[in-house]
Protein backbone atom coordinates (compact mmCIF):
# COMPACT_ATOMS: atom_id res chain seq x y z
CA UNK A 1 0.00 0.00 0.00
CA UNK A 2 1.87 2.91 -0.97
CA UNK A 3 1.24 6.21 0.73
CA UNK A 4 -1.00 8.99 -0.30
CA UNK A 5 1.35 12.08 -1.89
CA UNK A 6 -0.90 15.56 -2.98
CA UNK A 7 -0.55 16.69 -6.13
CA UNK A 8 0.83 19.39 -7.45
CA UNK A 9 -2.23 21.52 -7.35
CA UNK A 10 -3.23 20.05 -3.95
CA UNK A 11 -0.18 21.61 -2.32
CA UNK A 12 -0.55 24.58 -4.15
CA UNK A 13 -3.73 25.79 -3.13
CA UNK A 14 -3.05 23.96 0.25
CA UNK A 15 -0.36 26.81 0.54
CA UNK A 16 -2.31 29.69 -0.87
CA UNK A 17 -4.64 28.61 1.57
CA UNK A 18 -2.40 28.57 4.70
CA UNK A 19 -0.47 31.82 3.47
CA UNK A 20 -4.44 33.64 3.55
CA UNK A 21 -5.59 32.11 6.86
CA UNK A 22 -2.41 32.96 8.59
CA UNK A 23 -2.08 36.18 7.30
CA UNK A 24 -5.80 37.07 8.09
CA UNK A 25 -5.44 35.92 11.46
CA UNK A 26 -1.96 37.51 12.31
CA UNK A 27 -3.71 40.59 10.69
CA UNK A 28 -6.86 40.53 12.96
CA UNK A 29 -3.85 40.44 16.10
CA UNK A 30 -2.66 43.74 14.75
CA UNK A 31 0.58 43.17 16.51
CA UNK A 32 4.22 43.57 15.66
CA UNK A 33 5.35 40.55 14.96
CA UNK A 34 3.00 39.37 12.13
CA UNK A 35 4.43 42.61 10.22
CA UNK A 36 7.92 41.54 11.44
CA UNK A 37 6.72 37.90 9.70
CA UNK A 38 5.74 39.56 6.17
CA UNK A 39 8.63 41.59 5.80
CA UNK A 40 10.84 38.30 6.15
CA UNK A 41 8.38 36.24 4.18
CA UNK A 42 8.30 38.81 1.51
CA UNK A 43 11.72 38.66 -0.02
CA UNK A 44 11.52 34.79 -0.28
CA UNK A 45 8.51 35.03 -2.21
CA UNK A 46 10.03 37.94 -4.53
CA UNK A 47 13.01 36.06 -5.72
CA UNK A 48 10.75 32.66 -6.44
CA UNK A 49 9.25 34.91 -8.89
CA UNK A 50 12.12 36.57 -9.81
CA UNK A 51 13.36 32.65 -10.72
CA UNK A 52 10.60 32.16 -12.46
CA UNK A 53 10.59 34.93 -14.88
CA UNK A 54 13.76 34.47 -15.53
CA UNK A 55 13.02 31.52 -18.01
CA UNK A 56 9.93 32.52 -19.29
CA UNK A 57 10.92 34.64 -22.59
CA UNK A 58 13.80 31.87 -23.40
CA UNK A 59 10.92 28.93 -22.98
CA UNK A 60 8.29 31.03 -24.88
CA UNK A 61 10.45 31.88 -27.78
CA UNK A 62 12.46 28.43 -28.18
CA UNK A 63 8.41 26.39 -28.27
CA UNK A 64 7.52 29.53 -30.64
CA UNK A 65 10.64 28.69 -33.13
CA UNK A 66 10.27 24.87 -32.44
CA UNK A 67 6.31 25.04 -33.24
CA UNK A 68 7.06 26.42 -36.42
CA UNK A 69 10.47 25.23 -38.04
CA UNK A 70 10.54 22.15 -35.73
CA UNK A 71 7.24 20.30 -36.27
CA UNK A 72 6.70 19.56 -39.02
CA UNK A 73 3.97 20.68 -41.95
CA UNK A 74 1.73 17.47 -41.87
CA UNK A 75 -0.73 18.43 -39.30
CA UNK A 76 -2.26 22.00 -41.43
CA UNK A 77 -1.61 20.42 -44.84
CA UNK A 78 -4.10 21.23 -47.30
CA UNK A 79 -7.60 22.92 -47.02
CA UNK A 80 -8.96 21.14 -44.65
CA UNK A 81 -5.84 22.28 -42.00
CA UNK A 82 -5.62 26.09 -43.18
CA UNK A 83 -9.75 26.17 -42.80
CA UNK A 84 -9.20 24.50 -39.21
CA UNK A 85 -6.58 27.03 -38.45
CA UNK A 86 -8.26 29.96 -39.60
CA UNK A 87 -11.61 29.03 -37.58
CA UNK A 88 -9.38 28.65 -34.74
CA UNK A 89 -8.23 32.03 -35.23
CA UNK A 90 -11.48 33.69 -35.61
CA UNK A 91 -12.95 31.94 -32.66
CA UNK A 92 -10.21 33.20 -30.17
CA UNK A 93 -10.50 36.72 -31.33
CA UNK A 94 -14.36 36.89 -31.19
CA UNK A 95 -14.06 35.26 -27.73
CA UNK A 96 -10.76 37.66 -26.15
CA UNK A 97 -12.92 40.68 -27.86
CA UNK A 98 -16.77 39.53 -26.42
CA UNK A 99 -14.47 39.53 -23.11
CA UNK A 100 -12.98 42.84 -23.19
CA UNK A 101 -16.59 44.24 -23.77
CA UNK A 102 -18.50 42.09 -21.04
CA UNK A 103 -16.30 42.38 -17.91
CA UNK A 104 -15.27 45.88 -17.36
CA UNK A 105 -18.86 46.87 -16.63
CA UNK A 106 -19.39 43.55 -14.67
CA UNK A 107 -16.26 45.09 -12.49
CA UNK A 108 -17.07 48.65 -12.47
CA UNK A 109 -20.80 46.45 -10.69
CA UNK A 110 -18.23 44.39 -8.16
CA UNK A 111 -17.24 46.13 -4.35
CA UNK A 112 -13.91 45.65 -5.46
CA UNK A 113 -13.03 49.69 -4.81
CA UNK A 114 -13.88 49.07 -1.42
CA UNK A 115 -10.89 46.39 -0.91
CA UNK A 116 -7.41 47.18 -0.01
CA UNK A 117 -6.21 44.71 -2.43
CA UNK A 118 -5.23 47.42 -5.24
CA UNK A 119 -3.64 49.94 -2.70
CA UNK A 120 -1.50 46.86 -1.20
CA UNK A 121 -0.30 45.29 -3.86
CA UNK A 122 0.33 48.81 -5.76
CA UNK A 123 2.40 49.96 -3.12
CA UNK A 124 5.21 46.68 -3.34
CA UNK A 125 4.76 47.47 -7.55
CA UNK A 126 7.71 48.34 -9.90
CA UNK A 127 6.30 51.72 -11.30
CA UNK A 128 3.60 51.22 -14.39
CA UNK A 129 5.80 49.86 -18.06
CA UNK A 130 5.13 52.12 -21.19
CA UNK A 131 2.57 50.28 -22.56
CA UNK A 132 0.85 50.25 -26.35
CA UNK A 133 0.99 53.24 -27.76
CA UNK A 134 -2.31 55.28 -28.09
CA UNK A 135 -1.69 55.40 -31.42
CA UNK A 136 -2.80 52.98 -34.10
CA UNK A 137 0.05 53.63 -36.50
CA UNK A 138 2.78 54.06 -33.87
CA UNK A 139 1.56 50.47 -32.68
CA UNK A 140 1.85 48.77 -35.93
CA UNK A 141 5.22 50.29 -36.75
CA UNK A 142 6.33 48.60 -33.16
CA UNK A 143 5.56 45.34 -34.01
CA UNK A 144 9.17 45.25 -35.73
CA UNK A 145 11.41 45.09 -33.13
CA UNK A 146 14.60 47.63 -34.46
CA UNK A 147 16.57 45.51 -31.84
CA UNK A 148 14.98 42.21 -30.45
CA UNK A 149 17.79 42.05 -27.87
CA UNK A 150 16.20 45.77 -26.44
CA UNK A 151 12.64 44.34 -27.08
CA UNK A 152 13.78 41.15 -24.58
CA UNK A 153 15.12 43.46 -22.16
CA UNK A 154 11.79 45.93 -22.53
CA UNK A 155 9.68 43.22 -21.76
CA UNK A 156 7.80 43.71 -25.54
CA UNK A 157 6.34 40.08 -25.81
CA UNK A 158 4.36 40.70 -29.14
CA UNK A 159 7.56 42.67 -30.98
CA UNK A 160 9.48 39.57 -30.32
CA UNK A 161 6.94 36.90 -31.29
CA UNK A 162 6.92 38.95 -34.59
CA UNK A 163 10.68 38.45 -34.41
CA UNK A 164 10.61 34.78 -33.49
CA UNK A 165 8.17 34.08 -36.00
CA UNK A 166 9.47 35.62 -39.08
CA UNK A 167 13.12 34.03 -38.12
CA UNK A 168 11.16 30.56 -37.57
CA UNK A 169 9.24 30.68 -41.08
CA UNK A 170 13.01 31.91 -42.68
CA UNK A 171 14.50 29.14 -41.09
CA UNK A 172 12.32 26.38 -43.11
CA UNK A 173 13.28 27.85 -46.16
CA UNK A 174 17.04 26.72 -45.80
CA UNK A 175 18.18 23.75 -46.75
CA UNK A 176 17.33 20.79 -44.27
CA UNK A 177 21.06 19.94 -43.58
CA UNK A 178 22.03 23.82 -42.16
CA UNK A 179 18.63 23.96 -40.47
CA UNK A 180 18.08 20.58 -38.87
CA UNK A 181 21.35 21.75 -36.54
CA UNK A 182 19.97 24.62 -35.35
CA UNK A 183 16.36 23.66 -34.49
CA UNK A 184 17.95 20.78 -32.50
CA UNK A 185 20.24 23.67 -30.78
CA UNK A 186 16.63 25.03 -29.75
CA UNK A 187 15.12 22.20 -28.62
CA UNK A 188 18.04 21.54 -26.11
CA UNK A 189 17.50 25.11 -24.72
CA UNK A 190 13.63 24.40 -24.55
CA UNK A 191 14.01 21.75 -22.73
CA UNK A 192 16.77 22.87 -20.59
CA UNK A 193 14.91 25.84 -19.87
CA UNK A 194 11.65 23.52 -19.07
CA UNK A 195 13.88 21.27 -16.60
CA UNK A 196 14.64 24.72 -15.01
CA UNK A 197 11.36 25.74 -14.76
CA UNK A 198 10.21 22.47 -12.91
CA UNK A 199 13.10 22.79 -10.22
CA UNK A 200 11.61 26.34 -9.84
CA UNK A 201 8.13 25.35 -9.89
CA UNK A 202 8.34 22.56 -7.16
CA UNK A 203 9.12 25.56 -4.98
CA UNK A 204 5.71 26.48 -5.67
CA UNK A 205 3.70 26.01 -2.43
CA UNK A 206 6.76 28.19 -0.58
CA UNK A 207 6.52 30.66 -2.87
CA UNK A 208 2.78 30.98 -2.92
CA UNK A 209 2.43 30.89 1.22
CA UNK A 210 5.17 33.83 1.38
CA UNK A 211 3.36 35.75 -1.00
CA UNK A 212 -0.47 35.44 0.27
CA UNK A 213 0.77 35.81 4.21
CA UNK A 214 2.83 38.95 3.13
CA UNK A 215 -0.25 40.28 1.57
CA UNK A 216 -3.01 39.01 3.69
CA UNK A 217 -1.32 40.74 6.76
CA UNK A 218 -1.19 43.64 4.90
CA UNK A 219 -4.27 43.90 2.91
CA UNK A 220 -6.36 41.83 5.50
CA UNK A 221 -9.93 40.26 4.47
CA UNK A 222 -10.39 42.13 1.48
CA UNK A 223 -7.63 40.70 -0.31
CA UNK A 224 -9.57 37.17 -0.41
CA UNK A 225 -12.48 38.42 -1.23
CA UNK A 226 -10.94 39.46 -4.25
CA UNK A 227 -9.61 36.08 -5.03
CA UNK A 228 -13.05 34.76 -4.95
CA UNK A 229 -14.38 37.65 -6.87
CA UNK A 230 -12.08 36.68 -9.88
CA UNK A 231 -12.58 32.99 -9.14
CA UNK A 232 -16.56 33.42 -9.80
CA UNK A 233 -15.72 35.62 -12.91
CA UNK A 234 -13.93 33.36 -14.39
CA UNK A 235 -15.85 30.41 -14.03
CA UNK A 236 -19.29 32.61 -15.34
CA UNK A 237 -17.53 33.26 -18.47
CA UNK A 238 -16.61 30.35 -19.33
CA UNK A 239 -19.79 28.63 -18.49
CA UNK A 240 -21.20 31.38 -20.52
CA UNK A 241 -18.94 30.91 -23.74
CA UNK A 242 -19.24 27.45 -23.60
CA UNK A 243 -23.35 27.65 -23.81
CA UNK A 244 -23.06 30.39 -26.70
CA UNK A 245 -20.99 27.61 -28.43
CA UNK A 246 -24.20 25.53 -29.15
CA UNK A 247 -26.21 27.99 -31.00
CA UNK A 248 -23.20 29.09 -33.16
CA UNK A 249 -22.60 25.38 -33.95
CA UNK A 250 -26.00 25.27 -34.93
CA UNK A 251 -25.72 28.25 -37.45
CA UNK A 252 -22.77 27.49 -38.70
CA UNK A 253 -22.02 24.10 -38.76
CA UNK A 254 -26.15 23.50 -39.36
CA UNK A 255 -26.00 20.94 -36.33
CA UNK A 256 -29.02 20.58 -34.28
CA UNK A 257 -28.49 21.57 -30.85
CA UNK A 258 -29.81 18.38 -29.16
CA UNK A 259 -27.45 16.78 -31.10
CA UNK A 260 -24.51 18.37 -31.00
CA UNK A 261 -25.32 18.06 -27.15
CA UNK A 262 -25.64 14.12 -27.23
CA UNK A 263 -22.24 14.30 -29.16
CA UNK A 264 -20.10 16.57 -27.09
CA UNK A 265 -21.15 15.12 -23.72
CA UNK A 266 -18.57 12.20 -23.09
CA UNK A 267 -16.41 14.40 -24.27
CA UNK A 268 -17.36 17.21 -21.66
CA UNK A 269 -17.64 13.76 -18.92
CA UNK A 270 -13.87 13.46 -19.17
CA UNK A 271 -12.81 17.10 -19.43
CA UNK A 272 -14.34 17.27 -16.25
CA UNK A 273 -12.79 14.54 -14.43
CA UNK A 274 -9.49 14.76 -15.84
CA UNK A 275 -9.17 18.60 -16.68
CA UNK A 276 -7.26 17.71 -20.22
CA UNK A 277 -8.24 17.66 -23.21
CA UNK A 278 -5.83 15.06 -24.86
CA UNK A 279 -7.56 12.57 -22.41
CA UNK A 280 -11.18 13.60 -23.96
CA UNK A 281 -9.68 13.29 -27.55
CA UNK A 282 -10.94 9.38 -27.96
CA UNK A 283 -14.44 10.27 -26.84
CA UNK A 284 -14.34 13.36 -29.22
CA UNK A 285 -13.61 11.11 -31.90
CA UNK A 286 -16.25 8.77 -31.06
CA UNK A 287 -18.95 11.71 -30.32
CA UNK A 288 -17.68 12.96 -33.57
CA UNK A 289 -18.22 10.06 -35.60
CA UNK A 290 -21.32 8.90 -34.32
CA UNK A 291 -23.57 11.63 -33.17
CA UNK A 292 -22.53 14.15 -35.96
CA UNK A 293 -21.42 11.70 -38.80
CA UNK A 294 -17.97 13.15 -39.64
CA UNK A 295 -15.50 11.13 -41.74
CA UNK A 296 -12.02 10.26 -40.94
CA UNK A 297 -10.83 13.07 -42.76
CA UNK A 298 -11.87 15.47 -40.14
CA UNK A 299 -12.01 13.29 -36.67
CA UNK A 300 -8.35 12.53 -37.68
CA UNK A 301 -7.24 15.67 -38.67
CA UNK A 302 -9.29 18.95 -37.26
CA UNK A 303 -9.71 16.93 -33.99
CA UNK A 304 -6.24 16.40 -33.10
CA UNK A 305 -5.02 19.23 -34.03
CA UNK A 306 -7.67 21.31 -32.30
CA UNK A 307 -6.51 19.43 -29.16
CA UNK A 308 -3.16 20.48 -29.83
CA UNK A 309 -3.23 23.76 -31.02
CA UNK A 310 -6.97 25.32 -29.89
CA UNK A 311 -7.50 26.66 -26.37
CA UNK A 312 -10.35 28.99 -26.84
CA UNK A 313 -10.17 29.89 -22.85
CA UNK A 314 -6.81 31.63 -23.30
CA UNK A 315 -8.75 34.68 -24.72
CA UNK A 316 -11.32 34.60 -22.14
CA UNK A 317 -9.67 33.77 -19.16
CA UNK A 318 -6.55 35.72 -19.62
CA UNK A 319 -8.43 38.58 -21.13
CA UNK A 320 -10.45 38.40 -17.87
CA UNK A 321 -7.21 38.62 -15.63
CA UNK A 322 -5.65 41.07 -17.18
CA UNK A 323 -9.19 43.24 -17.05
CA UNK A 324 -9.28 42.23 -13.54
CA UNK A 325 -6.08 43.09 -12.36
CA UNK A 326 -5.49 46.53 -13.93
CA UNK A 327 -8.99 47.06 -12.30
CA UNK A 328 -8.10 46.44 -8.71
CA UNK A 329 -3.90 48.23 -9.39
CA UNK A 330 -6.13 51.04 -10.52
CA UNK A 331 -3.98 50.86 -14.11
CA UNK A 332 -5.71 52.56 -16.80
CA UNK A 333 -6.06 50.51 -20.62
CA UNK A 334 -6.58 51.80 -23.35
CA UNK A 335 -8.29 50.19 -26.13
CA UNK A 336 -5.25 49.23 -28.09
CA UNK A 337 -3.35 47.96 -25.29
CA UNK A 338 -6.30 45.63 -24.93
CA UNK A 339 -6.18 44.74 -28.56
CA UNK A 340 -2.21 43.85 -28.36
CA UNK A 341 -2.84 41.33 -25.39
CA UNK A 342 -5.92 39.61 -27.09
CA UNK A 343 -3.48 39.07 -30.26
CA UNK A 344 -0.70 38.26 -28.35
CA UNK A 345 -2.47 35.52 -26.14
CA UNK A 346 -3.56 34.39 -29.45
CA UNK A 347 -0.14 33.48 -30.77
CA UNK A 348 1.19 32.53 -27.72
CA UNK A 349 -2.14 30.11 -27.59
CA UNK A 350 -0.58 27.94 -30.05
CA UNK A 351 2.27 26.96 -28.83
CA UNK A 352 1.51 25.97 -25.30
CA UNK A 353 5.11 24.34 -23.45
CA UNK A 354 4.20 21.00 -22.24
CA UNK A 355 5.40 21.73 -18.71
CA UNK A 356 3.20 22.12 -15.39
CA UNK A 357 3.01 25.87 -14.22
CA UNK A 358 0.63 27.74 -11.81
CA UNK A 359 -1.36 29.58 -13.86
CA UNK A 360 -0.48 30.17 -17.73
CA UNK A 361 3.43 31.13 -17.27
CA UNK A 362 3.56 31.72 -21.11
CA UNK A 363 1.60 35.03 -20.83
CA UNK A 364 3.48 36.08 -17.53
CA UNK A 365 5.47 38.79 -19.63
CA UNK A 366 2.47 39.93 -21.32
CA UNK A 367 1.03 40.87 -17.99
CA UNK A 368 3.90 42.70 -16.59
CA UNK A 369 4.43 44.74 -19.32
CA UNK A 370 1.52 46.76 -18.41
CA UNK A 371 2.87 47.23 -15.35
CA UNK A 372 0.71 44.42 -13.09
CA UNK A 373 2.51 43.48 -10.03
CA UNK A 374 3.79 39.78 -10.31
CA UNK A 375 2.18 39.07 -6.83
CA UNK A 376 -1.11 39.50 -8.17
CA UNK A 377 -0.69 37.27 -11.77
CA UNK A 378 0.58 34.26 -9.56
CA UNK A 379 -2.14 34.88 -6.70
CA UNK A 380 -4.69 34.75 -9.00
CA UNK A 381 -2.75 31.60 -10.91
CA UNK A 382 -2.58 29.83 -7.61
CA UNK A 383 -6.36 29.30 -7.84
CA UNK A 384 -6.42 28.19 -11.61
CA UNK A 385 -7.30 24.75 -10.54
CA UNK A 386 -10.70 26.16 -9.44
CA UNK A 387 -11.58 27.48 -12.73
CA UNK A 388 -9.76 24.58 -14.80
CA UNK A 389 -12.51 22.37 -14.72
CA UNK A 390 -14.28 24.87 -16.78
CA UNK A 391 -11.67 25.86 -19.04
CA UNK A 392 -11.20 22.21 -19.86
CA UNK A 393 -14.90 21.66 -20.84
CA UNK A 394 -15.19 24.98 -22.57
CA UNK A 395 -12.46 23.53 -24.75
CA UNK A 396 -13.47 20.48 -25.39
CA UNK A 397 -16.97 21.82 -26.46
CA UNK A 398 -14.75 24.40 -28.57
CA UNK A 399 -12.85 21.86 -30.24
CA UNK A 400 -16.28 20.05 -31.30
CA UNK A 401 -17.73 22.90 -32.57
CA UNK A 402 -14.93 23.63 -34.32
CA UNK A 403 -14.97 20.38 -36.19
CA UNK A 404 -18.33 20.60 -36.84
CA UNK A 405 -18.22 23.97 -38.53
CA UNK A 406 -14.89 23.33 -40.35
CA UNK A 407 -16.81 19.91 -41.76
CA UNK A 408 -19.50 22.29 -43.11
CA UNK A 409 -17.73 25.22 -44.56
CA UNK A 410 -15.09 22.56 -46.41
CA UNK A 411 -18.10 21.00 -47.65
CA UNK A 412 -18.14 17.60 -45.48
CA UNK A 413 -20.47 15.42 -46.03
CA UNK A 414 -21.46 14.10 -42.67
CA UNK A 415 -23.80 10.61 -41.88
CA UNK A 416 -24.64 10.23 -38.09
CA UNK A 417 -25.14 6.77 -37.06
CA UNK A 418 -27.01 8.30 -34.68
CA UNK A 419 -29.59 10.86 -34.69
Amino acid sequence: MTAWRPSFTTTSLIALALGFGGGLAAHGLQGGWPLAAATALAPIGTAWTNALRMTVIPLVLANLVLGVAGGGDGRAVGRLGALSLATFALLLVAAGVATALAVPPILAALPLAATSLGAAGAAGAAPPAAGPSSSFTDWLVGLIPVNPFRAAADGDILALIVFTLSFALALTRIRAELRRPLVEGVRAVSEAMGVLLRWILWLTPLGIFCLTYALAVRAGPGSAGAVGIFVTLDSALLVGFALLLYPLVMAVGRVPMRRFARAVAPAQTVAASTRSSLASLPALVYGAERHLGLPATVTGLVLPLAVATFKLNRTISSTAKLLFLAHVYGIPLEPVQVGTFVATVLLLSFSTPGIPSVGSVQTLPVYLSFGLPIEGVLILGAVDAIPDVFKTVLNVTADMGAAAMVARMAGVRAAPTER
